[in-house]
């Protein structure tokens, strides 16, 4: 166990000892005096922070994008941090620089360095990106003085300057990679006695941990993996702890497993992972996650995170209480499963104790032959909830024989809407059934109003999205051949 942390910046090892506060945004202009990197939201919102990390996962180094506002610099150990100063070769661009230049895709700068590193982080993971997956990788950087038309033809430049995968791969990563890969893990704990931070590589290494130190609990220690909400509270909202427990180093929670009956989510997997992993076999839940926030934040929050942070607008949560996923818990107590649909006792208010946490979360396929979510927001994209809803269906010769609906927004948690699901059970599968419903779901629901609505208004949108459900249904009948 050491104090201090490892990674490499730009391709050089650094090692410092770091307050577990600090972000990599404050480490690199503060400290190192890398400036290209800016502060725009500091929420995650606008990819002025953007960085580029490398960390090794099934044998290979991948990079991704992430919101330095947003990641703590202790998470640091191992990786490869990649900043716009990292890019260019003495005097000769990066391709993505020059293209960006040939597009004129820039004017003031304060964006380009974020815009920069999101496009890199796409090429060094996607030798070929679609014109989606670049839409993707480029949905949270905001530049209010380009405008986004040039920036979208970045790839059009790169082809033009006959640029493959291996031109934009910087001449220092194959050697960097390789001393990655060698990296030697140990778990970290830094505690300067006001702010501490402890991050194991095990699950075995936490237990012992949280068995020799009594003194971290009541109140007295955060779980994180990806971080992004601890470190708003955190920076924007005063909300400081004991311990910082990181577990995002530790190597099982990052597993995925498939058959036919279930996914297994580790509770270290990452929203982008998610998205990518289950596309395949489980599109819905792929493209829920797609509507929330940019690809700097989906790169390093988790499902786990969504859940343990007890939103009452979490989207992945309708959705995994719709099918029923079951959650895996682990700590002191021991392993023990508990139904999504039962975690939530209260705002804010789990169904595990402090010293807990998300070990897995098993998702059933297969029982069901409609699966829907619907969001309403101010924004399309990069934006919370104001109403989430999600239904899962068996519908079988016109009758609905399974059904469960549950949703954000319209309580102090989301809610399993056991009335309004009952109801539907047995009924015909049209319209008016859906109709028929409104005053049940309505009579569940006990929302407040709000920035985002007011509590008649979620009311009205609760309704809606049932009928949006429906409306979902029928337009997949009829894509499918059938009569709706």
């Amino acid at each position: 166990m050491k104090n201090t942390i490892s990674f490499f910046l730009n391709g050089t090892l650094k090692e410092i000892q770091v307050n577990a506060e600090t972000t990599v945004l404050e480490l690199l202009r503060n400290s190192l005096e890398l400036n290209g990197i800016k502060e725009g939201c500091g929420e995650g919102d606008c990819g002025a922070c953007t960085v580029v990390i490398g960390e090794v996962r099934d044998g290979k180094v991948h990079y991704k994008s992430a919101a330095g506002c947003l990641y703590l610099a202790a998470k640091l150990e191992g990786k490869h941090v990649i900043t716009i100063e990292g890019l260019a070769e003495k005097e000769k661009l990066h391709p993505i620089q020059e293209a960006i230049l040939k597009a004129h895709a820039t004017q003031c700068g304060f964006c380009t360095p974020g815009v920069s590193l999101s496009i890199l982080a796409l090429y060094l993971e996607r030798k070929n990106p679609t014109k989606e997956e670049f839409r993707r990788y480029l949905e949270g950087n905001l530049c209010r003085c380009t405008g986004y038309v040039s920036i979208r033809k970045v790839p059009e430049y790169l082809k033009e300057l006959m640029v493959c995968s291996e031109d934009i791969r910087l001449k220092y990563l194959s050697e960097t990679e390789e001393k990655q890969m060698n990296f030697i893990q140990e778990d970290i704990y830094a505690d300067d006695g006001i702010h501490g931070f402890y991050s194991p590589v095990s699950e075995a290494n936490l237990l012992e941990f949280l068995q020799n130190h009594p003194e971290f609990t009541e109140g007295n220690i955060r779980f994180l993996n990806g971080g992004s909400d601890v470190v708003v509270g955190i920076k924007k909202h005063g909300q400081h702890y004991r311990l910082l427990v990181d577990l995002s180093r530790i190597e099982t929670l990052h597993k995925i497993s498939v058959n036919k009956k279930s996914i297994t989510l580790g509770g270290g997997v990452s929203l982008a992972r998610m998205i990518d992993s289950v596309q395949d076999i489980f599109p819905e839940f792929s493209d829920t996650v797609l509507k929330m926030c940019s690809e700097q934040m989906r790169s390093i929050a988790t499902v786990a995170g969504n859940i343990a942070n007890a939103s009452p607008v979490a989207d992945t949560v309708p959705l995994l209480m719709a099918v029923d996923a079951i959650l895996t818990i682990n700590g002191p107590r021991g392993l023990r499963a508990i139904p999504v649909r039962e975690f939530f006792k209260g705002y804010k208010k789990l169904a595990k104790q402090e010293e807990e946490w998300i070990s897995a979360i098993t998702i059933p396929l297969g029982e069901y032959n409609f699966i829907h979510f619907e969001k309403v927001s101010k924004r399309r994209e990069v934006d919370i909830s104001s109403v989430n809803s999600a239904i899962a269906l068996k519908v079988e010769n016109g009758i609905i024989k399974t059904a469960h609906v549950a949703s954000g927004g319209v309580g102090a948690t989301t809610l399993y809407m056991r009335n309004t699901s009952g109801f539907l059970r047995g009924r015909e599968m049209k319209e008016e059934t859906f109709s028929e419903a409104y005053e049940t779901i309505a009579a569940e629901a006990t929302p407040i109003g709000d920035v985002r609505g007011s509590a008649e208004y979620r009311k009205a949108v609760l309704q809606n999205l049932l009928m949006k459900h429906y409306l979902a249904y029928e337009s997949s009948q009829e894509v499918d051949g059938h009569e709706a």
